[in-house]
């Protein structure tokens, strides 16, 4: 699908993907990491550690999704996966608290910086709505901390499936009364994006870079333009296209 075969005047809400897509939750890790380490003088690889954290974090997830595991939140699921991470670079040693404080980092995130005026611009044609794998509380703090204004933030954790289940999706837009034709979800993933389009909703590719190089299911701006309704090379692109 392109750009050209979308008809933006049956959509009513963009239903938003956040983590990776509007926060930068690498730079907040590895920031804080890198804190960690060199007041313990620690040889940390801030990166890997970052990276190790957020797949630890979905393969928790899809654990939860398959009843592996029992129902928890982003939170929960991201404090308990972080032991794993610290067994892995064991040149960090923190002890219950300090892993509890450096758990909250994920709602310290901050955002790009074009996302913010772009989904402003947005908010004038379209119902902006949250819809996340992550934890209301993390996207309500991370939104106040960068000055970000939403029409509504639905967590999976209230919905009783998380992406990318089609039950996610369309709950979600249950819950606005709109019909998956008369939505477009935007992200930066593309499974995300194929899991909405799957349940009917449009979809619309919005590039971070280096996301695509994170783990599995990440896209990228080439491969994008040609599977989703929308490609967009940045925020500013996006409302662009979606305003015109």
């Amino acid at each position: 699908m392109t750009d050209l075969m979308t008809d933006l005047s049956k959509i009513k809400a963009l239903t938003f993907d956040v983590g990776g897509t509007v926060f930068d939750w690498r730079g907040a890790i590895q920031k804080e990491v890198a804190r960690l380490a060199a007041e313990q003088n620690a040889d940390v690889d801030v990166t890997q550690f970052a990276t190790d954290w957020r797949t630890c974090m979905f393969d928790a997830l899809a654990r939860v999704r398959s009843g592996e595991l029992s129902w928890r939140n982003a939170d929960q699921i991201h404090r308990s996966v972080l032991n794993d991470v610290l067994e892995k670079h064991s040149a960090l040693e923190l002890s219950a608290s300090e892993r509890d404080e450096l758990n909250e980092v994920w709602h310290r995130m901050s955002a790009w910086r074009d996302a913010a005026d772009a989904i402003e611009r947005l908010r004038g044609r379209y119902t902006t709505i949250v819809l996340t794998v992550l934890s209301y509380s993390i996207v309500v703090d991370c939104s106040k901390y960068n000055d970000i204004r939403w029409d509504g933030i639905l967590s999976c954790e209230f919905l009783g499936h998380y992406k990318t289940d089609p039950e996610a999706y369309l709950t979600a837009l249950k819950l606005l009364r709109v019909d998956p034709s008369e939505a477009m979800m935007v992200a930066a993933h593309k499974r995300d994006l194929q899991g909405a389009g799957a349940a009917g909703l449009h979809t619309a590719y919005v590039h971070r870079e280096g996301e695509s190089d994170v783990f599995p299911g990440s896209s990228d701006i080439d491969s994008a333009s040609t599977a989703f309704d929308v490609t967009a090379v940045d925020f500013p692109d996006l409302a662009d296209k979606l305003l015109a």
